[in-house]
């Protein structure tokens, strides 16, 4: 397979590499190609055995900004598999690729008020109309769309004006994925807050208590889906107990459900305002 490369580009680069950001970047670029090698293998997460058969592997590391050449490695060379035919280290970077470009299409025509319309033919083909301009993609491209936008919005909010500018992987003349710093919102998706609160048992597993946010884990039979969202406590109340919280198996809140628009289809949770700790 080809060698590509992965760049991070900034004025934070001057005096060294900053370790915590190119790692950061890194797992992050890491995890959205993982998530085709997903979607081909109609898989729910990567376990084990798989890495010992595909995994990113990079070859060399350079200074001045951070760069590094890599190629997917992939064990047996192809796989068959049912969703992408014959499935290889350079079909999971095209499926990449394109679901990239796909993202960035949609997410920029949903930022201007002007609702893509996306139609699916036999899961392989994917128009998508934005007024007059029609785009075509092939391949996997929805699911994979659905599992790696989290993953492009965590890369996008790295770039900082004076710090991370450029982000880019692909050839090195012609990145074929490219962000700078006008593209740190671009993935955001517009949100609303739902007026009705609702009730949810969940195991709260992380709190930050100078920032008064945290994650936490929904389990199946909740109001909500199962699965780990982000949260934050609404208005003034005290921390001590959200920390405490955190020794507990399960607890249930009383929150304010904030949900995104996603041009993919559904509404999308993306936060949950926690008004209250019941128990």
């Amino acid at each position: 397979m080809e060698k590509f490369e992965f760049k991070l580009e900034g004025p934070i680069f001057q005096e060294g590499v900053p370790i915590h950001i190119v790692i950061k970047a890194w797992e992050n670029f890491q995890s959205i190609i993982d998530k085709t090698y997903l979607v081909a293998t109609e898989s729910h997460r990567i376990s084990a055995k798989d890495r010992e058969k595909y995994y990113l592997r990079a070859m060399e590391f350079r200074t001045s900004s951070f760069l590094t050449n890599f190629e997917i490695f992939l064990v047996g060379a192809q796989l068959t598999l049912p969703l992408a035919g014959i499935l290889g280290p350079q079909n999971i970077w095209e499926f990449t690729k394109e679901t990239f470009n796909f993202l960035k299409l949609i997410c920029s025509g949903n930022s201007e008020n002007d609702s893509p319309k996306i139609e699916v033919k036999d899961s392989q083909h994917v128009s998508v109309q934005i007024g007059d301009t029609h785009q075509h993609f092939y391949g996997p491209i929805i699911p994979i769309a659905e599992k790696a936008l989290p993953k492009y919005q965590d890369l996008a909010h790295m770039l900082e004006l004076g710090k991370l500018e450029e982000i880019s992987a692909g050839l090195l003349e012609k990145p074929e994925i490219a962000l700078n710093i006008e593209d740190s919102k671009l993935f955001d998706l517009p949100t609303a807050i739902e007026k009705d609160p609702i009730d949810i048992e969940c195991e709260i597993f992380d709190f930050n208590k100078f920032k008064n946010v945290g994650r936490l884990r929904v389990a199946a039979g909740q109001p909500v889906p199962s699965g780990d969202y982000s949260f934050s406590i609404f208005g003034s109340q005290d921390n001590v107990d959200y920390i405490y919280s955190m020794l507990k198996p399960l607890v249930t809140i009383r929150c304010l459900i904030e949900k995104a628009k996603s041009p993919l289809g559904p509404e999308l949770i993306s936060h949950l305002h926690v008004t209250g700790l019941s128990s």
